[in-house]
């Protein structure tokens, strides 16, 4: 019995949490539209933006994309953003799966390559 209760303390303690957010989710991508909301996608890459045309930019990525509000951020910020631009992006809450996939930014910075 003495057993198992030690054997439940070493699991117990070996599940704790880091100090880092474990809550926070970034996504590093690229912007492939820009309106009330963006759209960003994790899997193109910048030399497909000058090498592709929007229409098969469009077709390929899609729906493997994300939808992200950005009603809390910063408007001036907003302002900034263009189709093209690598962008980190904190989510804020959870990730509808939909497709394309819907979701809150809570921060948006430019990724400078």
């Amino acid at each position: 019995m003495k057993q198992i209760a030690i054997l439940i303390i070493l699991l117990l303690v070996g599940c704790g949490t880091s100090d880092q957010n474990a809550d926070e989710m970034t996504i590093t991508g690229y912007i492939l539209e820009v309106g009330e909301r963006i759209l960003v996608n994790e899997k193109i890459t910048g030399e497909e933006f000058v090498t592709k045309t929007e229409q098969e930019i469009h077709d390929e990525y899609y729906y493997s994309s994300t939808f992200f509000s950005v009603d809390s951020i910063d408007q001036y910020v907003v302002s900034k953003l263009e189709v093209g631009q690598k962008v980190r992006i904190v989510v804020d809450g959870v990730i509808a799966e939909s497709a394309p996939a819907q979701a809150k930014a809570s921060k948006i910075e430019v990724v400078e390559e």
